[in-house]
């Protein structure tokens, strides 16, 4: 059995002039009234209601208060907090939300749009933590009361039972039903405890949810929720929570196993020169590492990874470690100093939905996703360059529909090396901003602009346009450059059709943006039935260096199938689109798509 590094108290790795910060700026906050810090509401566009930029009270940010002014050793307002974080949980076990929070005070689960039920296991393992770490240290009544929630929220968790493929919180899930396992199984005198059965069932039920997400790990290659910034560093502080607050040598034992192939995957693709993971990504809530992720790779790998700066109106507070963390593997560490060789190309099988291409150069990444939708999380092409200038500028494609990322759409990479082919296809049955939670009605999407984006962003970028070149008897197709510092992005490109209508691209530079865009749309706005929503678009890239001249193929898409006329048995069959430059070759539907085909 493998040892489990072993975090010798829960104390704060940053110093405790951070942890101070972090408490001072929420003490700032802090509403005695409902006794939780507020701040101002920010959402995704799906769950919450609560207006953007509104007062509110976030519940996981109560529970990471309460977490810190207990290290700090203010364990009064920690329990004012703790008061008012519990009374907000559904309790009733027929109640359709059962042991789950709202995201905000001032919006309980049943007034969301809707509820988050993930929200059972990101306040249940903060409470666990709370118990395993201090809850000696709460007043006896409200100790009770908090063990009582994590009751709750562990047996909403039982409930629910989260496919393993949804890798944070079938981590993070596991971890809080452990711990409540361990917890709870003694009794109190307000408090009848699980007892040793009740104790049993939910440990090894833990235990199965973890190996589970070991086993579709192994035999599909990769994670289902692949080659995340964001859900790697979640998945990562789960595991090491579970070493503070599991003691069960067996769950500690899966869950090492686990935290050496989450390092694994994201030292597969990390790219050392610009300090970023590149492309694709299945979940991504910026487009650079953030500061604190920055600051943990590099504090567990030793290697020198410094944050992208980005101006801001005020400093960025990045939150301290609430959880001690644990080194990365010393076998895996070396991968974020340096690259196996140059150029590296990775190739990873996600699951049995898409494959993953990583090309990784000297100052240089470009990756793709072979089959991916374009919600607002996703990053089916993505690429970063080191410059004089800037340490990482981004190169992104999306499909933005009234300016937002549109999770109807999706698209299909041909990848090799540093050139990409990427054609794109709507879909119905879909939602708008999220692929489930906002669908519309019959799937009819009120369209005011429609377009087709790849842009670079950073410092020094430029966009012109290369060449125009025409196949006889076809409209004009330009060749666009998107460049900065020793590198630059050509876009070669075919014309677009939607609603019956050609499309050509252009070239803007704006707010240290630079874009290639194919304007699909833009006017009235128009409702759109998705059935029915016929599109073509799709573009090559190629990365190259200054002064080396671009491909001279040209961009190509052969309709067969239906409505082509074709006497040929693919005449009866749903009709596609061949697109081809040079040697990459892609095939998309001609028509819409089911979202889930």
């Amino acid at each position: 059995m493998r040892s489990t590094p072993t975090p010798t108290a829960d104390t704060a790795t940053d110093d405790a002039a951070h942890l101070a910060a972090y408490v001072a700026d929420l003490d700032a906050r802090y509403d005695p009234d409902v006794r939780m810090p507020w701040c101002h509401a920010t959402g995704p566009g799906y769950h919450t209601r609560v207006a953007e930029g509104a007062r509110a009270h976030q519940t996981k940010e109560a529970a990471d208060y309460a977490i810190a002014l207990l290290r700090l050793g203010r364990a009064e307002r920690a329990g004012e907090v703790l008061d008012a974080l519990v009374a907000l949980q559904v309790t009733d076990p027929l109640a359709a939300h059962y042991g789950i929070w709202g995201w905000f005070l001032e919006e309980p689960p049943e007034r969301m749009d809707p509820a988050d039920w993930n929200w059972a296991d990101f306040i249940g393992v903060r409470l666990a933590q709370v118990l395993a770490g201090h809850g000696d240290r709460l007043a006896p009544g409200l100790r009770d009361r908090v063990r009582a929630a994590l009751h709750h929220a562990a047996m909403a968790i039982f409930r629910r039972n989260a496919d393993p493929g949804y890798t944070n919180i079938a981590v993070m899930g596991a971890v809080t039903v452990a711990a409540a396992a361990e917890i709870l199984h003694a009794a109190t005198p307000a408090s009848p405890g699980l007892g040793p059965l009740g104790s049993g069932l939910l440990l090894e039920y833990a235990r199965r949810r973890l190996r589970a997400v070991l086993t579709l790990h192994d035999e599909a290659g990769g994670f289902t929720e692949y080659n995340s910034p964001a859900y790697g560093r979640v998945v990562l502080e789960e595991l090491e929570r579970a070493a503070l607050i599991v003691a069960d040598p067996e769950f500690r034992e899966l869950a090492e196993r686990l935290r050496e192939r989450t390092w694994a995957a994201l030292a597969a693709r990390f790219h050392p020169a610009t300090g970023q993971l590149a492309g694709p990504m299945s979940r991504a809530y910026h487009d650079w590492i953030q500061p604190g992720l920055a600051g943990y790779l590099r504090a567990q790998t030793g290697a020198a990874i410094v944050a992208r700066e980005e101006p801001r109106d005020a400093p960025l507070l990045v939150p301290p470690l609430l959880v001690p963390p644990l080194p990365c593997p010393p076998h895996i560490a070396g991968r974020f100093r340096a690259l196996p060789e140059a150029p590296y190309t990775v190739r990873t099988r996600f699951g049995s939905e898409t494959t993953g291409t990583s090309w990784l150069d000297e100052d240089a990444c470009l990756g793709s996703a072979e089959e991916e939708f374009a919600w607002v999380q996703r990053r089916p092409l993505l690429g970063y360059w080191r410059t004089p200038d800037d340490p990482a500028v981004v190169l992104r494609a999306r499909m933005l529909l009234n300016g937002h990322d549109l999770s109807a759409a999706w698209c299909r990479n041909h990848q090799d090396g540093p050139r990409v082919l990427s054609a794109w296809w709507l879909s119905y049955d879909s939602g708008d901003f999220h692929p489930a939670l906002d669908r519309p009605a019959g799937s009819v999407f009120h369209v005011a602009d429609l377009r087709l984006v790849v842009s670079l962003r950073g410092r020094g970028v430029w966009a012109r346009e290369q060449r125009e070149q025409r196949e006889q008897g076809e409209p004009a197709a330009g060749v666009l450059a998107l460049g900065a510092g020793d590198r630059y992005a050509v876009v070669h490109t075919a014309p677009g059709e939607f609603l019956g209508r050609t499309a050509t691209w252009r070239i803007v530079e704006e707010d240290g943006e630079a874009r290639a865009e194919l304007v699909l749309y833009a006017g009235p706005p128009t409702p759109v039935d998705f059935h029915h929503a016929r599109l073509r678009a799709a573009f090559a890239l190629e990365l190259l260096t200054t002064g080396t001249p671009p491909r001279t193929a040209v961009l190509t898409g052969e309709e067969t199938g239906k409505e082509t006329g074709e006497e040929t048995c693919e005449a009866t069959a749903p009709g596609r689109i061949h697109w081809r430059w040079d040697t990459l070759t892609v095939t998309t539907p001609l028509d819409p798509t089911p979202f889930g085909r």
